[in-house]
């Protein structure tokens, strides 16, 4: 998980200047190019790290206007997230005169790219990756294309192997624009398959969303509810709560599924408790568990940002699957979203899972997609993924042909879940 870095200071990073593209100098005197293209749009690059920062006054002045903020937008999540070690982040910032109008805010990663089954093909490498789940303000194409652009002049000049975008829009802006830089080159792939984005679209009560439900399904949620038994759910906003959440939400994700398959995912550590405190102190923090029987059985990691809110992450304990305690907590978060601070949105995240698809009544498509420069070494890496992809496919393929695919698939879930 995230967390937040200690005192930070605050000065100019260094820079040179390409094209229309202008980036600040070392010595912190001296100003960016004035060179104002076609429009009067220009794009700066700033660099920075754990001691040095670019000036926080654009940044912020655009994070609090921009109607698709996010909290990983915040300059202090950014700063936060960067690696210890390693090259520094930079941001581009596309400005008209001196105001701001979108920003790609990029951190070096080292980018999983899964098994190489070619020899010279790499497991992994040192990358980066867009920062906040797309671009921050942004709204005009003409400002996306801008940013791009200086994007691909940044690939170029810094020599990065590959750029990984989080969870992009199908129609969105900014992958239109993506799709247009193969033209020079520059390939795209998806690190998993465009799928399903499920989201919660709120009405004004929770009478009127369960209305939506027919009669049995209705009748089916309550009754799940009443064979859970005696339960409370607790909401989770204020940092002076963080420690109690912390506690139970890890004494419950170690006797999760989720743990068990795939390693522990909630640690009552100072990371995780300068992460929730962070959001806390932006008002954004908002976590659940539940209680049954006094005991903790299943938390919600969440938060709430422009009126929408974002299911981050979830834990059960195991031991009480068959009383299905994440539909009972999901009901109660969601009567809870409605009738206390009510966002606009409830935004499930990656993934079709089947509960997403029953509580969902709004949908698009998105992808984690990597995107590699040209040249013979992207062309090779990207052939060994395809390849491995391409063999999974058939195998999988295969065992549902044969209808052992179920059958594995379950007897996986049964085994994590004890």
């Amino acid at each position: 998980m995230t967390y937040l870095s200690g005192v930070v200071f605050f000065v100019p990073s260094t820079a040179c200047t390409c094209g229309s593209m202008s980036v600040l100098p070392t010595d912190s005197s001296a100003q960016p190019v004035q060179s104002v293209p076609e429009g009067g749009v220009r794009c700066i690059v700033e660099e920075f790290d754990h001691t040095r920062f670019p000036p926080r006054d654009t940044w912020l002045r655009l994070f609090e206007r921009s109607r698709n903020s996010r909290v990983s937008h915040h300059p202090d999540y950014a700063q936060a997230v960067l690696p210890n070690i390693g090259d520094p982040g930079w941001i581009v910032t596309c400005l008209r005169g001196d105001e701001p109008l979108g920003m790609a805010i990029m951190i070096p990663k080292r980018c999983r790219l899964g098994r190489a089954v070619l020899p010279g093909a790499r497991s992994s490498c040192e990358g980066v990756r867009l920062a906040g789940f797309g671009l921050l303000g942004a709204e005009e194409k003409s400002v996306v294309h801008q940013i791009v652009q200086t994007l691909t002049e940044q690939i170029h000049s810094r020599s990065i192997p590959v750029v990984e975008f989080e969870e992009i829009e199908e129609d969105s802006i900014l992958w239109q624009e993506l799709c247009d830089l193969t033209s020079a080159g520059f390939r795209l792939v998806p690190s998993t398959d465009f799928a399903a984005h499920h989201r919660i679209r709120l009405p004004m009560s929770a009478d009127e969303y369960w209305k939506t439900f027919n009669s049995k399904r209705r009748n089916g949620l309550r009754k799940e509810r009443e064979r859970f038994g005696d339960y409370e759910l607790r909401r989770v906003t204020d940092a002076g709560d963080v420690d109690e959440w912390l506690a139970d939400a890890q004494f419950i994700s170690q006797r999760s599924w989720q743990t068990q398959q795939f390693g522990q995912r909630i640690r009552n550590n100072e990371e995780e408790r300068r992460f929730l405190t962070f959001l806390a102190t932006m008002g954004a923090l908002r976590s659940y568990t539940l209680y049954r029987e006094g005991e903790p059985v299943a938390f919600v990691m969440g938060h709430q940002w422009n009126d929408i809110f974002h299911y981050d992450e979830v834990g059960f304990d195991r031991n009480l699957v068959k009383l299905a305690p994440g539909k009972v907590l999901l009901q109660e978060v969601l009567d809870d979203l409605m009738s206390h601070d009510r966002p606009d949105l409830f935004d499930f995240g990656l993934g079709d899972g089947g509960y997403k698809q029953f509580f969902a009544n709004e949908q698009t498509r998105s992808a984690t997609l990597w995107m590699f420069p040209p040249g013979m070494c992207s062309s090779w890496q990207i052939a060994s993924m395809q390849l491995r992809k391409s063999v999974s496919r058939r195998a999988r393929n295969l065992l549902e042909r044969t209808g052992w695919y179920e059958t594995l698939r379950r007897r996986i879930r049964d085994n994590a879940a004890g």
